[in-house]
């Protein structure tokens, strides 16, 4: 299972999502946005910021069928499978996702969908960079292991499974890190706006 996501108008605060299938459940492949996050499991209705959702096979549309608020359904099918999807993202929380000219932050069950079925497969994620002057300097924080990525950079990232990919918040930005060494095991955090906080401390 493949993830791409792109950030794709930071002033218009849409995310662009692809995710590719390479083994689509032949009697229809379900596809469903999580109601809640890791860790807060009172209900949400992240779905309602999908403002648009495709699909094809080899290049050819195919249609795609809403079942409820968050789940929808393609039609049998044996072939690899693209979805394209917008995502609506200003939620200035922990929560869900938001995107400015400032930064970009997503939690995965606001972004990505899950392939019913399949949510115990490996999943990889391309983090792109966002084209506008603003994001020149931008880097990528995030716990997720790298897959081809350099550390706080762009690129490939990878997951154990979809609740793994899910359990790893995103923060992009021109952003302060600070690294430190506790009881021998090194840790890194990051502060992104302005501040005034003695880094050094």
């Amino acid at each position: 299972i493949h993830y791409r996501i792109d950030a794709f108008d930071p002033y218009a605060h849409l995310y662009r999502i692809q995710l590719d299938i390479s083994q689509p459940d032949p009697a229809g492949q379900l596809l469903r946005l999580p109601a809640w996050i890791p860790g807060s499991y009172m209900i949400r209705d992240f779905a309602r910021n999908i403002t648009q959702i495709s699909a094809a096979a080899a290049g050819i549309p195919i249609a795609l069928h809403k079942v409820d608020k968050s789940t929808w359904q393609l039609p049998p099918l044996t072939a690899p499978v693209t979805v394209t999807y917008s995502v609506y993202a200003w939620d200035l929380s922990v929560r869900a996702a938001h995107l400015d000219q400032k930064h970009a932050y997503f939690n995965g069950s606001s972004v990505f969908l899950e392939v019913v079925g399949q949510a115990d497969q490996p999943c990889t994620l391309d983090i792109e960079p966002p084209r506008i002057p603003e994001a020149q300097h931008w880097r990528v924080a995030t716990s997720l292991p790298e897959a081809g990525a350099r550390r706080y950079g762009f690129g490939r990232y990878r997951a154990n499974n979809y609740a793994d990919l899910i359990d790893h918040p995103v923060e992009i930005a021109d952003f302060s890190l600070v690294s430190f060494d506790a009881c021998g095991v090194p840790h890194d955090f990051v502060l992104t706006g302005l501040h005034n906080a003695d880094l050094q401390r």
